[in-house]
């Protein structure tokens, strides 16, 4: 229950953070061996001490837990806290690839694109972060060029 609850805390992290996609694929995998375990271990417990409230716990705490990324919420939380700082770096647009923090993202890389400005994450998509944009969206040129999806205002979600 408590490797649950932990890797559940993890995950609501790393969709708030935007993080990186190994570990989020780590927790999920630590994740379903725990739901191995738990399915084995609470069928011989429900069986043998007619005990099912307690094994009841972790499985509410995965489906909290999707509820909650569901909703947005944890993203839209990360993206609050970190909205100011990449408007501030939006400014400049200083290209690097240096990671660095804004606010609680981790930027692996800054480019200037088509009159904006793309930062880079690590997100479970592969290539792909926020883009400031504030002439719009430019359309995309083919099957290998950025994709953007509106996000708030002047920015915008981009992957390959």
């Amino acid at each position: 229950m408590s490797v649950t609850g932990l890797c559940c805390l993890g995950l609501i992290f790393q969709n708030t953070v935007d993080g990186d996609s190994s570990r989020t694929l780590d927790l999920l995998l630590v994740l379903s061996v725990a739901g191995l375990s738990w399915l084995v271990c609470g069928s011989v417990g429900l069986i043998s001490c007619d005990n099912g409230r307690l094994s009841l716990v972790a499985p509410l705490l995965v489906v909290g837990t999707v509820a909650l990324v569901w909703t947005g919420l944890p993203e839209n939380i990360g993206w609050r806290l970190s909205k100011d700082s990449l408007e501030r770096a939006a400014g400049d647009c200083v290209v690097t690839d240096v990671d660095a923090r804004y606010g609680v993202y981790t930027v692996t890389s800054v480019e200037q694109y088509r009159g904006g400005c793309l930062f880079e994450t690590r997100g479970l998509l592969g290539l792909g972060g926020y883009a400031h944009m504030p002439y719009g969206a430019p359309e995309s040129q083919g099957e290998y060029e950025y994709k953007f999806r509106h996000y708030d205002g002047v920015w915008f979600r981009y992957w390959i």
